[in-house]
């Protein structure tokens, strides 16, 4: 079964800047790899990795050039990202090669330290779209957690002191993506679980898109069909077939987003987890689908309801996270910003749709459900 997916043919059809290394043996690949090139690396690893046996020739061959991120307590900050730049650029040698090995949140931080390793500005000046930047420190990422499509993006979405955005440019995708569904061995249901709605939903507003191209929509298509099988399983324990399913997914989620633009679902999104410190982006757009039963009538939202109940996930609501009404405004300015995504869901002259009135009125019923 693994050796199926190793030397299986390239699946995806938009081509990817990133160089994909399909593995059985992850970790030894990465290291491999690593002394051939003669890299001299700098590692930005989950702290979830540090108990797995798996991951403990990694953690040794760091030695200090290290940096542990803990994804349970946020998503990573342009505050981290700066700080971090600061302290590897007080090291000696210079890293040439940042390492991220971990979920979307650990490949999102490495992205943006190696491009902002070679830009003066702070991080939270790089958010958005358009910027003159030069190339970063070469970044190669590890995927433990399948269904990100962060290992092959040209996105870098931080939280910053004033809005959740990436840093978006062709700049930040990872040089080399070493993908091995072995690695997400360790991690719990609940994550398995999110990270996969999440796939599924890049897929699913890629295919509704007004803007995508036609090869994006046809790989967010395959996408889907990968994500639906997964989800439509019970995820409590690790399982490889699921594990490989969402790997081919996953790779779907980055090649399809080069191409394509997720929507609605992800533009609300932003304004929520930006205002839930603990609120991850997997759980924050499930909340956003489920408030947006009118603008995806035709699966989004039923089939959400379908994957929680098939998993014995409780529906999951803003108010867990601490948001309520008292935050909706901020959040409307931060959703009305997300001009793409609007544009993506509406197309040419999605400002006569999206008031803030409009935006307004759907937070006010996440908010109160």
């Amino acid at each position: 079964m693994l050796d199926n997916f190793v030397y299986s043919p390239r699946w995806w059809r938009i081509d990817v800047p990133s160089e994909v290394v399909l593995s059985k043996d992850g970790v030894g690949d990465l290291l491999r790899l690593l002394g051939e090139k003669k890299k001299q690396p700098f590692f930005i690893l989950d702290t979830a990795l540090k108990g797995q046996t798996r991951f403990k020739l990694l953690l040794e061959r760091s030695g200090d050039a290290l940096f542990l991120f803990d994804a349970t307590t946020s998503e990573p900050r342009t505050s981290d990202v700066d700080s971090l730049v600061k302290s590897i650029q007080e090291r000696t040698p210079d890293p040439d090669v940042i390492v991220g090995v971990g979920g979307g949140s650990v490949m999102d931080l490495a992205k943006a330290v190696g491009i902002c390793l070679k830009n003066s500005k702070t991080a939270a000046e790089y958010q958005g779209w358009g910027f003159d930047m030069a190339p970063g420190v070469d970044v190669w990422v590890a995927p433990t957690l399948n269904g990100t499509g962060a290992e092959l993006t040209p996105i870098a979405v931080l939280r910053g002191p004033e809005k959740k955005l990436g840093i978006n440019t062709p700049l930040v995708a990872p040089k080399v993506a070493v993908i091995d569904p072995q690695l997400s061995n360790g991690v719990r249901k609940f994550n398995r679980f999110y990270t996969m709605m999440d796939c599924y939903y890049h897929h699913y507003e890629i295919t509704r898109s007004k803007t995508s191209v036609k090869d994006a929509v046809l790989d967010a298509e395959d996408g889907l069909i990968l994500c639906r099988r997964v989800l439509s399983r019970d995820l409590s324990r690790y399982d490889l077939e699921a594990a490989i399913d969402s790997a081919r997914a996953s790779i779907l989620g980055g090649s399809s987003s080069t191409g394509g633009r997720v929507g609605a679902s992800h533009a609300i999104s932003y304004g929520l987890s930006n205002s839930g410190p603990t609120l991850s982006h997997s759980v924050a757009v499930t909340i956003s689908m489920l408030g947006l039963a009118a603008l995806y009538p035709d699966g989004g939202y039923d089939e959400t309801l379908k994957y929680l109940e098939t998993n014995a996930i409780p529906t999951p609501r803003a108010r867990d996270y601490g948001i309520d009404a008292s935050q909706v405004d901020k959040m409307t300015t931060t959703a009305l910003g997300m001009d793409k995504l609007w544009q993506s869901h509406f197309g040419e002259g999605w400002e006569k749709t999206v008031t803030r009135e409009f935006v307004r009125n759907i937070y006010e019923k996440i908010v109160a459900a």
